[in-house]
């Protein structure tokens, strides 16, 4: 995926870049722009996992019928715990810091923040394989594979969702 910091400052209007040449502004314009960027990099996040959960919720309906059904529970658990991933990555910080908070949010942090969430693209793959090893189980009539396939998507969920919540420490300068 392209860096979505270079595509919003290359789209700055004629008025940004004269306000630019305030003193103090270019450095508030510029967080603003890592902000701006990480929110649309989180959007996209966002949809890659939606586009998951419909892949999952699709494959929970093939389980109604058949040997499959033994299995729904579990699915159903790992396609809640994505929906609160989804909800997670929606709803996560801007690394924004008040004025007289404790920990300062600066540039460089901006911009760990957003390699972190670019990284996260790569649980997408993690996921999506896990769900086509669910369909080919169910493709293939193969029962005994069903059940490892299901835990599989459950616990790749499980980790996309832990590696996020390490979010808060690369905001906190722990990471």
């Amino acid at each position: 995926m392209a860096d979505l910091r270079d595509t919003i400052s290359n789209h700055l209007s004629g008025f940004e870049s004269l306000m630019a040449k305030i003193p103090g502004y270019k450095g508030y314009k510029e967080k603003e722009m890592r902000r701006e960027a990480d929110t649309l990099l989180r959007q996209h996040l966002s949809a890659q996992y939606e586009a998951q959960l419909r892949r999952a919720t699709d494959v929970a309906s093939q389980l109604l019928t058949g040997p499959g059904i033994a299995q729904l529970t579990e699915l159903d658990k790992g396609n809640t715990r994505l929906q609160t991933f989804i909800d997670k990555i929606k709803t996560a910080g801007q690394g924004y810091a008040g004025l007289f908070d404790a920990i300062k949010v600066k540039e460089d942090e901006l911009d760990k923040l957003y390699d972190f969430d670019n990284q996260m693209l790569l649980q997408v793959d993690s996921v999506a394989a896990a769900l086509e090893a669910i369909q080919a189980a169910l493709d293939g009539g193969d029962a005994s594979a069903l059940a490892p396939a299901v835990r599989g998507y459950v616990k790749a969920v499980t980790d996309a969702s832990a590696q996020f919540d390490q979010r808060r420490d690369v905001l906190t300068g722990m990471a």
